[in-house]
């Protein structure tokens, strides 16, 4: 008798396994059958598939101020969103690299990256229209739950999870296949917070099935979305999505771009003479930064990095002069006024000593009024800058 236990009981584990393997598989086709509705409801992925960007125009309600809101999101998860929350103006963006934003609720006037927990929220923000739409090529985990019924409405219930990221729960209308609710994680004043997103007012757009209204609610606050016109395939600057320089920074706009570099040296005779003609290039890097590289000749190779900032703390523009010859770095500080800006050692304020000798104060100005030409001239001071002697001249020239 013993030796027929288990085989028995081999057989009744093979049957449950059978079954969970049935019922697993008819779960997997129910999702995949929901999820085929929900697209095709949506318009359809033959329609979605030449979609590239959607641009958003309408009213978006905050902080009980109605004001008008304008953004672009395209296919590949960029997202560039400008609207008010109550008086202040917010921007928030995305280029594929870096999320970034401008809000003035948290003491900022300037762009700054944003952190883990708003990151979530520009990820839903950034849909094209649906988390579901291509839900396997992007790794997301989806499973199905037990229906519930909603504002008097049977609906499916997904849980859908982004990689790295926490648990969304999706509720889809039984009938139209169409999201009625979703509870996902959201942010307010930048801190995690849970908020409850109902979408309704779909209507059709170039065949595509959009809602016009959302409403969402988290913490003690209420937000509501009412989009007037949608437009598919904007033309659009993709440097609308890249996170822009602050203020100060961006009134060096002019000096971005390619240049053709005439390089002169003030003789003994007191007379500019001619020495190179090289071309350098001028560009933003994160964290408010303009730098440029320039290699030119004068006797011996001169190569130069110029990176500048605007320091907010100090209130002031920064000049970081790397020499690749002497390998040393040389911290100047400026202004900027009427389109010139001239920065000084800051020995020369200082009156710092180098062995037996004054450390001879050098300044370097640009003045960029004309946006097709930079002119940039070092000076040499032995008087702590009381007076200043022209030493070498950079004539650029806008490569069009």
């Amino acid at each position: 008798m013993e030796k027929k236990v288990y085989p028995l009981l081999l057989i009744i584990l093979s049957i449950f396994v059978v079954q969970g393997n049935e019922n697993s598989s008819a779960e997997n086709k129910k999702l995949e059958e929901i999820i085929s509705r929900h697209i095709e409801a949506h318009g359809g992925y033959q329609n979605w598939s030449m979609v590239d960007a959607l641009e958003l125009n309408g009213h978006f309600t905050g902080f009980s101020e109605r004001q008008e809101f304008h953004m672009i999101k395209t296919r590949t998860g960029k997202v560039y969103k400008d609207y008010h929350l109550g008086k202040n103006r917010i921007l928030e963006g995305y280029d594929g690299n870096i999320f970034w934003t401008i809000d003035p609720w948290q003491g900022f006037d300037f762009p700054r990256k944003i952190n883990s927990a708003e990151r979530h929220v520009y990820m839903q923000k950034a849909e094209l229209f649906s988390p579901f739409y291509r839900w396997k090529e992007r790794s997301f985990s989806l499973e199905l739950l037990e229906n519930e019924f909603v504002d008097g409405m049977d609906m499916y219930v997904l849980s859908l999870t982004r990689p790295g990221m926490t648990t969304e729960k999706w509720y889809l209308n039984a009938e139209t296949y169409l999201a009625h609710k979703s509870v996902t994680r959201w942010v307010d004043f930048a801190a995690p917070a849970e908020a409850e997103t109902f979408y309704d007012d779909y209507r059709e757009v170039n065949g595509l099935i959009l809602p016009h209204f959302i409403e969402n609610t988290y913490s003690t606050r209420h937000t509501i979305t009412e989009i007037d016109e949608i437009t598919v395939n904007p033309v659009t600057d993709d440097k609308i999505f890249s996170m822009p320089p602050c203020p100060h920074m961006e009134k060096l706009t002019r000096m971005t771009g390619s240049w053709d570099v005439q390089v002169e040296y003030m003789t003994r005779a007191g007379n500019w003479r001619i020495f190179d003609n090289v071309e350098c290039a001028f560009d933003y890097l994160p964290g408010n930064l303009l730098q440029g590289n320039i290699s030119y000749e004068i006797t011996f190779p001169v190569i130069s990095t110029y990176t500048i900032n605007y320091s907010r703390r100090n209130e002031e523009y920064q000049l970081t002069l790397f020499d690749e010859f002497y390998s040393t770095v040389v911290l100047y500080k400026g202004t900027l006024a009427e389109g010139i800006l001239v920065f000084e050692n800051h020995d020369v304020a200082t009156g710092e000593m180098t062995g037996a000798q004054p450390q001879p104060g050098m300044q370097v100005s640009f003045d960029f009024n004309d946006r097709n030409t930079i002119v940039m001239v070092r000076k040499r001071s032995e008087d702590h800058g009381e007076t200043w002697q022209d030493v070498e001249r950079l004539t650029f020239t806008r490569n069009l």
